[in-house]
């Protein structure tokens, strides 16, 4: 049996509702999408039930992705993260994480059925993260995760870099890979947010090699970037470009694509894709950006 391949839909959903229902629907009848990577809180907050009518019977292998949530607590409290040296704030960054397995537990128990299969955390916060803090949180998480059943995922970000600005600063793939080791944890490559932390198109491949070599890659994802402003966003946002048959700034390329997919397979929990789509693109042009990328991978 093949890896679930994901989506990250809320990046390219259209703005109207009954469109975003039609999007969901064709991401499910495309035959090769069976999970989505979903923000939270994101619509959690606003319309649980909605959501949870959009995913189930359809994607049963989706994972809930952290970081909305924690760039938004880290916006009240700079030092709010798992990695926190701060004890309270790291205290904090548990909780959070609990609150969603408790929503877990609940979206699962409305769909009758089980839907999310994992989270992705973050090891935040920015700057300040410290590797050891982080892996006491990992031990903590590795109880809760295994006792609900669900992959605890470390997506990694860009890293505190003082040579570029950045955007999310968190620890290294290097010490990420410490934290977890013995702990449940894995690492999930996205290959754009590699790209900001580095301004260097290289370093996807060379940041999927040392979590391969850990023996620790959950997924690999991909989104682009790129150093000039487009209508996703700033110069080296973490904007989740297309690539660059769609986005000509973006620095993803099929080839650059493939290299990573193919030292990836065989060794992947899961693969997928993140990223924008023009505001006034129809629903076939939608899945047309993330099929270009899909073929790019080689499936």
């Amino acid at each position: 049996m093949s890896t679930p391949f994901l989506v990250g839909a809320y990046a390219a959903l259209p703005a109207e509702k009954a469109e975003q229902v039609d999007f969901y629907t064709a991401l499910a009848e495309t035959g090769w999408i069976n999970g989505i990577e979903i923000p939270y809180p994101g619509i959690f907050a606003t319309d649980f039930e909605w959501l949870t009518q959009q995913l189930k019977g359809r994607f049963p292998h989706s994972v809930i992705t952290a970081i909305p949530g924690t760039m938004g607590r880290m916006g009240v409290n700079k030092s709010f993260g798992l990695a926190s040296p701060e004890n309270d704030s790291r205290l904090e960054g548990l909780q959070f994480v609990n609150d969603i397995l408790t929503t877990i537990d609940q979206m699962h128990q409305y769909a009758g059925e089980r839907i999310v299969t994992g989270v992705e955390i973050h090891s935040a916060p920015g700057v300040e993260a410290d590797k050891e803090a982080f892996k006491r949180s990992l031990d903590t998480l590795s109880n809760s995760f295994d006792a609900a059943g669900l992959d605890l995922i470390i997506e990694h970000c860009d890293a505190y870099n003082p040579a570029v600005p950045g955007e999310k600063r968190f620890l290294t793939v290097t010490d990420e890979i410490w934290a977890a080791r013995d702990t449940l944890a894995r690492l999930t490559l996205n290959w754009g947010r590699s790209v900001v932390e580095t301004h260097d198109a290289k370093v996807p491949a060379k940041h999927l090699q040392e979590i391969l070599d850990a023996d620790l890659l959950a997924g690999v994802m991909f989104s682009g970037a790129g150093a000039e402003a487009t209508q996703y966003g700033p110069v080296w946002a973490d904007a989740h470009l297309p690539l660059v048959t769609d986005e000509p700034t973006s620095w993803m390329t099929p080839e650059l694509v493939r290299e990573c997919m193919d030292m990836a397979r065989g060794h992947e929990t899961y693969k997928g894709i993140k990223i924008q789509t023009p505001k006034t693109a129809s629903i076939e042009e939608r899945l047309q950006f993330l099929t270009n990328i899909k073929e790019a991978m080689g499936y």
